[in-house]
């Protein structure tokens, strides 16, 4: 906190001007952030979303059948958590879709995050057995993620599956390491973190800025845990 009213002081006095200073600041921690973080995200990426989404609904209006657009619309609010009004899209899908793998996995998606796990494991298991290659693996760590409360071990099942399918995930470490300490494994926890900072290192440049979130919150939490 002393270091950024320092900057906004520095800034202040050189800019004389003290919003000026603040929004300085704030663009220099935003592009800190892009560089060595990766927190903060992609800003434009929302604003190019929703004007996607805005297309999409358009053309859905002009022709109610258009599928393709009706499935990467659900697949858009899905990326912003609105899983309730993706899951309205998916059901209204042709029935001959309805047993479509790629389509199975988002319905049950929709339903593991509005917490009906159940019925959203068996949709995922469902399409996972029709072909095993769906979505590189994905569905599993959705499957870890929404378990990771309800039953931690089953979590820590199907997040070992994931890894399997896709070993070099920093975020698959990240969210074992969460599993481990919700079952008490301090010391399987720290490795989990080590693993994920290890991977990171390892990664091609152009993987890594994708993968930079999780390895900044995995070294926040080893700092935590000493």
């Amino acid at each position: 906190m002393f270091l950024k009213l320092l900057l906004v002081y520095v800034i202040y006095r050189i800019t004389g001007n003290p919003m000026l200073a603040v929004v300085v600041l704030l663009v220099i921690f935003f592009f800190v952030d892009r560089r060595y973080f990766g927190l903060v995200g992609n800003l434009m990426r929302p604003i190019r979303r929703r004007m996607r989404m805005s297309s999409l609904h358009q053309q859905l209006q002009v022709n109610p059948h258009d599928t393709p657009a009706r499935l990467e619309l659900a697949e858009a609010l899905m990326e912003t958590n609105q899983y309730r009004h993706a899951l309205a899209l998916l059901e209204q899908v042709h029935p001959s879709l309805q047993n479509d793998p790629q389509v199975l996995c988002d319905i049950g998606a929709c339903r593991l995050a509005q917490g009906d796990l159940t019925e959203g494991e068996a949709l995922i298991l469902k399409a996972l057995d029709a072909d095993p290659r769906v979505q590189y693996g994905l569905p599993y760590l959705r499957l870890a993620t929404a378990y990771v409360d309800a039953d931690p071990a089953k979590a820590l099942g199907y997040l070992e599956q994931f890894q399997q399918r896709n070993f070099s995930s920093c975020e698959s470490f990240y969210r074992l390491a969460q599993i481990q300490r919700r079952l008490g494994n301090r010391a399987a926890e720290q490795e989990a973190l080590r693993r994920c900072v290890a991977t990171y290192r390892s990664l091609p440049r152009f993987r890594k800025r994708s993968e930079r979130r999780w390895v900044t919150l995995a070294r926040l939490q080893r700092l935590s845990g000493r």
